[in-house]
């Protein structure tokens, strides 16, 4: 028998079955190619958007739980591949920013996510993608209030 849904119901079992598809051949390749979890993989991706973000920032972002993100963080600054400075305007607070051996991993590690997004991609015609691009920003941005 093979599970097959179409149709507009079960519009989160089918996102997480996108998700599942997408996620764990990605972050098992990264793990068995650079020995990094997900999460430190994904501080490792947050802190190339830009330096300068906290652990709640990253919190926030990638809605992962605070206390794994804290360990990931942890991690990589044990490994040499972030530094933190102290928030001067949070007292309580530290900015993150990549090494130049996590931002030489970081250029390693984003042909993974790469190549994963061009299997998403792949069915789609070019109209289809930019759609579908506009699509999961709008969904990205509310979706920060479900939680």
């Amino acid at each position: 028998m093979t599970l097959k849904h179409r149709g507009r119901d079960w519009i989160g079992l089918r996102l997480s079955v996108i998700s599942n598809r997408y996620t764990y051949p990605l972050y098992a390749a990264i793990e068995r190619d650079h020995g990094l979890l997900r999460d430190e993989a994904a501080v490792i991706v947050c802190l190339s958007f830009g330096d300068g973000a906290t652990a709640q920032d990253i919190v926030g972002y990638t809605a992962r739980p605070k206390n794994t993100i804290s360990r990931a963080v942890r991690k990589l600054e044990a490994a040499g591949l972030i530094r933190r400075h102290g928030d001067s305007s949070d007292a309580r607070a530290s900015r993150l920013y990549l090494t130049e051996h996590g931002l030489a991993l970081f250029r390693r590690i984003r042909a993974y996510y790469f190549e994963r997004d061009k299997k998403v991609i792949g069915a789609l015609t070019a109209s289809e993608q930019r759609e579908f691009d506009r699509l999961l920003v709008k969904i990205a941005d509310v979706s920060k209030t479900w939680i």
